[in-house]
């Protein structure tokens, strides 16, 4: 079972332990928090990943900063991250802009 867990120092501090089957599994720091939209970094432990982690755990993000009040996410991915695309291509993000340094994506929740 995959679940997040709030570990920020106050609501507004939104950091994140991603836990599978109660342990420890990887985080996420949401930032660039600008409403309605955010962006977020997430960072899947070596030994854990390749999984479906993220995939579990991002539509839990989700869920929870949408319960926020925000309406749509952006992220910005290495253009060689073929796996990063993929996944966020699978968890319903379209292609907003790129150039040679960051492939920008958006989803609305």
């Amino acid at each position: 079972m995959i679940e997040i867990k709030h570990i920020g120092k106050s609501a507004d501090d939104l950091r994140f332990f991603i836990l599978m089957d109660g342990k420890h599994a990887g985080g996420i720091t949401v930032h660039s928090i600008r409403p309605p939209c955010f962006s977020y970094g997430i960072a899947i432990a070596k030994g854990m990943r390749r999984k479906g982690i993220a995939k579990a755990a991002l539509p839990l993000l989700f869920d929870e900063m949408k319960r926020r009040g925000f309406a749509h996410v952006s992220v910005q991915i290495a253009p060689g991250n073929t796996a990063s695309l993929a996944l966020h291509t699978s968890l319903g993000f379209a292609r907003v802009s790129q150039d040679t340094q960051a492939v920008a994506m958006r989803k609305e929740l």
